[in-house]
């Protein structure tokens, strides 16, 4: 029977049944795409700098200016035209021109403190011969040739002379930071995507930017369903606890999301219909729990079928075989299986690719891996969590997807083929975000 007429965001997206682990990715990352190209604005804000840090670029942001900006000191200590002896002179001077007084007396005439200010130097043109106080980042004078730091510097009145056991190389050019050693003006700093992170800010900051376009957060909703389900407590024969409530959520904010909604389901078909619909109006993705299967008891797998446009029915994969992936009118739904290291599993694949797509990033990546032991054949693809040793990825104990012992000791996701492998030969391991 067919499904509801696909929502315009999700046009071009080719539905895959029984999906292979790579296909089913790649699909839930171009949904993710789709769906915040979709949003009014393509799901773009801008934050200040302070609270950029571990949000996602949205676009490539460029220096505002060159960093530095200006020639600066690397050192306390004098900037000085030619080999010497030189002469001090003070800010306002002209071709090495002076009126007889310190710079320090300058200064005082307009501060409390003796100590050159950082732009002190910009206004002396240092002649040859001449020289003028400068601080570390402060402006280097024009027609500086080097700076002499503080401890090389021997200063009689205003004649300054080199010290004697200064090295050579104090006349080598040393100690200047010339403009734009960083970056230039105009100059690509940050490339659209890029998670942003706390020395992001810091260098916009010096490139003087004061806030930067970001990716809204993807909203999720969880609904969780079965009302076998108990939140607290030992259950009873026949209940079992939450393990969603718990662990979703972080693995949401893992990826960049934000989990603003949970909601608990019962085992009612006009229920889970009316919190489905309700939830998909406020919500970039919801994520459902159990039900997924083709058995009477559960109820998520024809309420998706008939209220979305599933792009995804079924993995080809072990564990999380029967998760649906799916476009509604407003929203992206993905229903995961209820064993837990089905449903962790499958949003690490799919839940993960979507919000790396909504905001612009790279799907995080399988990476190379060598087996430690041989592995046996099944009938698909076996994601096994798994942790590194010496001769290789090797199984944790309790791999069931009714478990999650597992998983809580593992490093990745180990993939195995539906061949097996033999003990050294290569595969791929998918981190894990925590």
């Amino acid at each position: 029977m067919p499904g509801p007429t696909p929502p315009a965001w999700s046009s071009g997206l080719e539905p895959l049944h029984h999906a292979a682990r790579d296909a089913a990715r790649t699909l839930a990352h171009r949904a993710g795409s789709a769906l915040a190209d979709s949003r009014p604005g393509g799901a773009i804000e801008i934050v200040p700098l302070d609270r950029a840090a571990g949000r996602t670029a949205a676009h490539d942001v460029r220096a505002a200016c060159s960093v530095p900006h200006y020639a600066s000191s690397a050192m306390d200590g004098y900037a000085v035209h030619g080999p010497g002896p030189w002469r001090v002179v003070a800010p306002g001077s002209r071709a090495g021109a002076s009126d007889g007084r310190r710079l320090d007396d300058h200064l005082a005439d307009g501060a409390a403190t003796s100590a050159p200010l950082p732009s002190a130097a910009s206004a002396v043109t240092l002649a040859p011969g001449t020289a003028v106080p400068v601080v570390t980042g402060g402006v280097i004078p024009d027609s500086t040739t080097t700076v002499i730091r503080e401890e090389f510097a021997t200063r009689r009145g205003e004649l300054l002379e080199l010290s004697p056991d200064s090295p050579r190389t104090e006349l080598a050019g040393r100690h200047i930071r010339p403009a734009g050693t960083e970056c230039a003006e105009g100059e690509t700093v940050v490339r659209a995507g890029a998670v942003l992170s706390p020395a992001h800010a810091a260098f916009l900051a010096v490139a003087g930017r004061d806030d930067v376009p970001v990716c809204t957060v993807p909203r999720v909703a969880l609904l969780l369903t079965g009302s076998e389900v108990r939140t607290s407590g030992l259950p009873a024969p026949g209940y079992v606890r939450d393990a969603f409530s718990m662990s979703l959520p972080p693995m949401v904010k893992a990826f960049g999301g934000r989990t603003v909604t949970v909601r608990r389901g019962p085992d009612d078909a006009a229920a889970l219909r009316s919190l489905l619909r309700e939830l998909s109006t406020e919500h970039d993705l919801v994520v459902t729990t159990g039900g997924t299967s083709r058995s009477r008891a559960d109820f998520v797998r024809p309420l998706v079928q008939d209220e979305c446009h599933v792009l995804v029915d079924q993995l080809d994969l072990m564990p999380g075989h029967p998760t649906l992936f799916a476009a509604a009118r407003d929203t992206a739904v993905l229903a995961l299986p209820g064993n837990p290291l089905g449903a962790m599993v499958a949003f690490l694949l799919l839940g993960g690719a979507f919000l790396a797509g909504h905001l612009g990033r790279d799907a995080q990546p399988f990476a190379p891996a060598i087996a430690g032991e041989d592995l046996a054949d099944a009938r698909s693809e076996r994601l096994l969590p798994a942790r590194r040793h010496e001769d290789g990825w090797v199984p944790c104990r309790a791999v069931g997807s009714n478990m999650v012992r597992g998983l809580a000791a593992a490093q990745g996701l180990l993939s195995v083929p539906r061949d097996g492998l033999a003990r050294g030969q290569e595969t791929v391991v998918l981190p894990l975000p925590w």
